[in-house]
Parts: C-alpha cells; sequence; structure tokens
C-alpha cells in the first residue's frame, strides 16, 4: 500500500509529515509546558494546569469552529474549480476569525472567577491555575487567528509554510518556557505559550504576502455561508469539543473515586491521548481536503485510494506508538515530575492498560471524519460523539460501580481499562452497523462501477501503454468511437506535455474517467503548477499546447486549477 508512488500518494504523504510535525510540535509545547512546571515548581502545578487545560481545547473547539466547515467549503469549491470563491471562503474566514477571537478574549476575562471557581480543589492548587488562566488570557485571540490561517494553507497545498510558522512556535515557547517560568513561575509559562503563537502568526502572513500564496484577501461578508461553515465545523469539531468534555468528567471521576492526589495519573494519560490524537488529527488534515475534492468531483475511485492509505496508515501508526508507549510507560510519570515510586508505578501500569486500545481510537475517528467529509453529516458526528464521550462516560460509570459491587474495589487499572474497551466498542458499532447496508465507506457499487481511474509516471512509455490501455476499456464499456477517440487524444497529448515538462524528478499523473451521461475526464499531475490552456490563449504556446488548445476548446467543460504542487484539469465530453 506505501510502495506505489502516485498523485494521492505524494501529496498525502507530504501533508501527513508537515501536518504531524505541526501537531507533534504543538504536543511538545504542551508536554515542554508540563515538564517544566514539573522541574521548576512540583506536580501540583502540572495537575493544576490540567484542570485548564479543557479552557485550552475549548479555545481550539471555538478556532475550528470558524475555520474546518470554511475550510471543506473551499476544498469543494476546488473540486468544481471555483477560484474565486476560494478567495471569498477565505477572507470570510479571516473576518471571522479576528471578531469571535475578540468576543472569546472577552468572555475569558470577563468569566475568569466563574470558570476558577468550578473546580472544588485545595487553595494551593487554584493557586498555580489562577496564574496559568492570567498567562494564557490572550491566547484565545491570537489562536483562533492562528489555526485559521494553519488550516487554510493545509487546504490549499501549503504544508511548508505551516511546517515553518510551528517551527517558529516551537523555539520561542521552549525558550521562554525556560526563562519566564524561573522568573514568574507557572505564569510564565502561559506567556511563553501566547507569544509562541505570535511568532507563528507572524510567519504565516509573510507566507500570504508578497505573491506566495495564490489566494487574495477581499472585504466580504455573507451570512448564509457563514452559517454554513459553521455547521460543517460542528460536525467536523465536535470531536474536539468531546476531547474538551471527556477530562473534566474523567478528572471529577478520579477526585471522586481515588482522590486529588491521583490527579496525575489523569494528567499523564490526557497528555499521551493529546499526542495520539495530534497524529491522528495529521491524518485527519491529508484525508480532509483530498476527500472533499474527490467527493465534489464524484472521483469515487480517488476517495477510496484515500481512505486505504488513510486506514493502513492510521493501523501502522497505532501500531508503533502502542509499541513505544509500552517501552517507555515508566519514564513518563518522571517527565511530569511524580517522585512517590507508588504513585509512578501505578500511572506506567494504567498507561499500558490503555494503549493496546489506541488502534480503535484511531481507525473510528478517521470513519467518522469521512462520512462528515462525503456528506453523511448525521451519522459522522453520531460516530465521534460515541466514540469520545458516550461510551467513555459510560465506561467510567458502569465499571465504577461494577467493580465496587462484584470485586469490592476500584482501582486505575480498572478505569484505564475500562476506557480502552469503550473504544473498541465504538469500533465494532460502527463496523457491524454499516456492514451488509452501505458498506463501511458508504460507497455506492453502481456508480463505481461507471468510473474509471488510472495512476503512472510521467514518462513517454507509460502515457504510451496508458493510451492504449484506456483505448481497450473505453470499446469495452461501449463508449462511441468518436468520443472514445477525443478522450484518448486528450490523455495522449497532456500525458505527453508532462513528460516534456519532467525535469530532475519524474512526477505523477492520475487520470480519472467518470461515464455517466456526459463523459467526464480529469486530469491529475503533482508536478510544478502549468496552466497550458492558459498559455496557449495567452499566446505563449508550443506546438503541443496549441494543439491541445484546439482538441478541447469546444468541449463543454475545459477547467484548470491548482493549489500547492498540483495541477487539475476537467474536460467534459
Amino acid at each position: 500500500m506505501f510502495d506505489k508512488k502516485t498523485v494521492i500518494s505524494t501529496r498525502f504523504w507530504s501533508v501527513f509529515v508537515a501536518s504531524t510535525a505541526s501537531m507533534i510540535s504543538a504536543y511538545i509545547l504542551t508536554l515542554t509546558d508540563n515538564i517544566v512546571a514539573g522541574q521548576f515548581v512540583g506536580d501540583d502545578a502540572v495537575a493544576a494546569m490540567t484542570l485548564i487545560l479543557p479552557v485550552f481545547t475549548m479555545i481550539l473547539f471555538i478556532a475550528y469552529l470558524i475555520s474546518d466547515g470554511l475550510c471543506m467549503m473551499i476544498s469543494y469549491a476546488q473540486g468544481n474549480n471555483d477560484r474565486e470563491e476560494v478567495d471569498r471562503l477565505f477572507s470570510l474566514m479571516i473576518i471571522l476569525a479576528v471578531g469571535s477571537g475578540i468576543i472569546f478574549f472577552a468572555a475569558l476575562y470577563f468569566l475568569r472567577e466563574e470558570l476558577l471557581s468550578f473546580w472544588e480543589i485545595s487553595p494551593h492548587l487554584k493557586f498555580y491555575a489562577e496564574e496559568y488562566y492570567s498567562g494564557i488570557i490572550f491566547l484565545a485571540l491570537l489562536n483562533i487567528i492562528n489555526i485559521s490561517i494553519y488550516t487554510f494553507f493545509f487546504t490549499d497545498g501549503m504544508e511548508r509554510a505551516c511546517l515553518v510558522a510551528s517551527g517558529a512556535a516551537f523555539v520561542v515557547n521552549v525558550i521562554l518556557d525556560i526563562v519566564l517560568c524561573q522568573y514568574i513561575g507557572v505564569r510564565g509559562i502561559g506567556i511563553a505559550t501566547t507569544l509562541g503563537t505570535l511568532a507563528s502568526i507572524l510567519l504565516q502572513l509573510y507566507y500570504l504576502t508578497g505573491g506566495r500564496s495564490q489566494v487574495h484577501f477581499k472585504w466580504y461578508w455573507n451570512l448564509k455561508k457563514t452559517w454554513q461553515g459553521i455547521v460543517y465545523s460542528f460536525y467536523h469539531t465536535v470531536d474536539t469539543l468531546c476531547i474538551s468534555i471527556l477530562p473534566v468528567l474523567m478528572s471529577m471521576e478520579v477526585i471522586n473515586y481515588f482522590g486529588e492526589e491521583k490527579l496525575i495519573v489523569v494528567t499523564v494519560a490526557v497528555n499521551l491521548m493529546t499526542l495520539i490524537l495530534g497524529i491522528y488529527t495529521g491524518l485527519i488534515d491529508c484525508m480532509q481536503p483530498m476527500t472533499c475534492q474527490y467527493h465534489a468531483e464524484n472521483n469515487l475511485h480517488s476517495v477510496i485510494k484515500t481512505m486505504r492509505l488513510v486506514m493502513s496508515a492510521t493501523v501502522t501508526i497505532s501500531l508503533i506508538m502502542t509499541f513505544a508507549g509500552m517501552i517507555f510507560a515508566d519514564f513518563l510519570p518522571i517527565m511530569f515530575g511524580v517522585t512517590d515510586e507508588n504513585l509512578a508505578d501505578e500511572v506506567a501500569v494504567a498507561m499500558r492498560y490503555f494503549l493496546p486500545f489506541t488502534v480503535f481510537l484511531g481507525c473510528t475517528q478517521m470513519l467518522g471524519n469521512y462520512y462528515i467529509y462525503i456528506e453523511k453529516m448525521n451519522y459522522g458526528a453520531f460516530i465521534k460523539i460515541l466514540l469520545l464521550l458516550i461510551l467513555p462516560v459510560a465506561a467510567m460509570f458502569f465499571s465504577g460501580n461494577f467493580a465496587l459491587t462484584i470485586l469490592g474495589r476500584f482501582t486505575m487499572n480498572i478505569f484505564w481499562l475500562s476506557i480502552g474497551s469503550s473504544f473498541l466498542a465504538a469500533y465494532l458499532i460502527n463496523y457491524f452497523w454499516l456492514k451488509g447496508r452501505a458498506g463501511l465507506l458508504m460507497i455506492d457499487p453502481k456508480n463505481l462501477s461507471r468510473q474509471l481511474s488510472y495512476d503512472i509516471n510521467a514518462t513517454v512509455e507509460e502515457v504510451t501503454a496508458l493510451t492504449q490501455k484506456i483505448d481497450e476499456d473505453l470499446t469495452r464499456r461501449g463508449v462511441d468511437a468518436k468520443t472514445k477517440n477525443k478522450i484518448v487524444l486528450c490523455v495522449e497529448e497532456f500525458g505527453r506535455h508532462a513528460t516534456e515538462r519532467v525535469k530532475e524528478n519524474i512526477f505523477q499523473l492520475e487520470i480519472a474517467i467518470l461515464l455517466n451521461d456526459k463523459i467526464t475526464l480529469i486530469i491529475r499531475d503533482n508536478g510544478e503548477p502549468y496552466d497550458i490552456i492558459k498559455t496557449a490563449q495567452e499566446g505563449k504556446f508550443d506546438f503541443r499546447e496549441f494543439f491541445i488548445d484546439g482538441v478541447t476548446e469546444n468541449l463543454i467543460t475545459r477547467n484548470y486549477i491548482s493549489n500547492g504542487d498540483e495541477n487539475r484539469v476537467t474536460l467534459q465530453f
């Protein structure tokens, strides 16, 4: 699955590397905050910061509530070859990000006491919680803007900008964490996070200006599209909302059954879960623009190829993380400043009970998001809520009562085993519900049978072989000779043009043919952006470009669009 290089796999791994690096750096920043607090202040400071984490996660939820839905719409617009709509939606997203960031900052400022008084904790822990809260008070405004631009960059194929921006945030945050914590304690850690986010925004703005991005900002407002984007976002980010609620309920359950001193176990588990979900988010960032674009094209073979990559990568990465976590579980408590040996052992064993179930967490989360991208919104949201809230909460409640009734005692190991088992239950419920109905990917087999898809390298030999195969396949499908010859000619000429553009590195082509009432030919390559049709119309052409322009001039549809290093031509016969 991973050895064949195609347009889809090349883009997938390019986005995955950039997205995962960004997500891991974001996780390491959170981890660094906790490690610095644990080493310079104590594990009580770490536990107090964990209590503020849901506030931070809620900020992320608001940020993604703005950006994710509009970026889904941007991907659909790209799939429909509408670059002007891309500009409008991007502009709307930025305006909403700034406005909502200001509102959210005001809410955090004026509701400070109400939010901090939610926990019935000792004054010692509350002091650290107040200090950290003060340090991140401006983070809402900055983070919403940062995530909006960041999410758009991944949608538009600008992964490199995300890597640079996240790298800058990492360097600034880590240095200031250590320096400021020594002088002003836990508040300094919050300030370091805020300044790191500011550094990321400044670099992203640099990439947005000076012709580095194809998007253009314009003052634009549309209430209907705003609401549509928020609805899409809610479905997409409902898992972020669940993840902000789940640690609160876990902390309450632990305090209720095991006491305040065991909160550090939740801290370690939440940090580990944040790392795992961060890596899964990297996969989701790959899946979102590709799946949405292919879905908008009704290009089902490419949807399936994308999801095969996503699921294979999810399983592989989950097993690697589980194996690594099992080995290094004993080191986790030390990183968070846990000095009590019994408590450290309890943390390590609890993590080993939890980790084997992460593969089901990842696979079910991928499928839940996938259903949303193919516009099965209600079902996708239900699966994610089931996975990340309903079943874990039910598992915590029933395992506690069951253990106390049957075994006479309730341990942290049983607590984490029950939460892990809930992920397996969610996967099985989804699998058996869809088996025999729509299938796990909900692909219509009749529609799929009317489509053809091919992946080749941009070489003369492979282009020649492909044209012969397409000729044979279209003949078997009963396509009339005139239309068939036009399709074969277009594939050959665009393919030959791609081979002539190859310089040092051979790139790939993907050919999709949708055999509906009007036959659609979609030609993708992952070479440098190059609009053959525009070049020919401007008079800057060679003979092949002149010939391509003449052959395609009278077709029903003839569109070109690029994003990142990917070209797509859509022709309709």
